[in-house]
């Protein structure tokens, strides 16, 4: 089950972008959701769970995006959230980058995956069901196209967190500013 964002009643700007960032990163919703994906071989449980944050934190990205009316909050909410994205990200590029002996740009591999996403919601833009779109191209992503498992982790992934980003930018102080 996803933990809930933080109550936002007394809110900055800045904190809630850090809990809408703090959101996007915990992980532990998608160990759970991975740890009850059935054993098989067409399942890369490491794959799905690496795909699943990059996902999760799109996801919140996106909401943020979708979700907040006045454009000046937008702007400057979703500016705040993803500077917190990019320093984690210059973090693990880092570390990754320092154990593999190969340079890493985890900030480019989630603008990467965040235009593979928009382009399959761009190609299926009659779909009624925008989670529907999500889950197949996670499930593309993941290696197994064919994976109802894999397919619904990705849909349960991206429904979640924009419901969350949702119910959190709705009690915002701010928001109807």
């Amino acid at each position: 089950m996803t933990k809930p964002i933080p109550d936002p009643n007394t809110a900055s700007l800045n904190a809630a972008a850090e809990h809408l960032f703090n959101y996007a990163i915990d992980r532990d919703d998608l160990k759970q959701m991975v740890a009850h994906l059935p054993e098989g071989e067409t399942i890369r449980k490491v794959t799905v769970e690496y795909e699943l944050q990059l996902l999760k934190i799109i996801s919140v990205g996106w909401g943020i995006a979708f979700f907040v009316s006045s454009q000046t909050l937008k702007t400057a909410l979703s500016e705040a959230f993803w500077r917190h994205i990019q320093g984690l990200s210059q973090s693990i590029s880092k570390a990754t980058s320092a154990s593999i002996g190969k340079d890493v740009d985890y900030f480019a591999i989630v603008k990467e995956r965040l235009d593979i996403y928009v382009n399959a919601l761009q190609h299926y833009a009659d779909a009624p069901d925008t989670a529907k779109v999500i889950g197949a191209t996670f499930a593309k992503l993941c290696g197994d196209e064919t994976s109802s498992y894999i397919l619904l982790a990705g849909k349960r992934t991206f429904s979640l967190a924009s419901a969350n980003v949702k119910n959190y930018i709705e009690t915002l102080p701010l928001a109807d500013e």
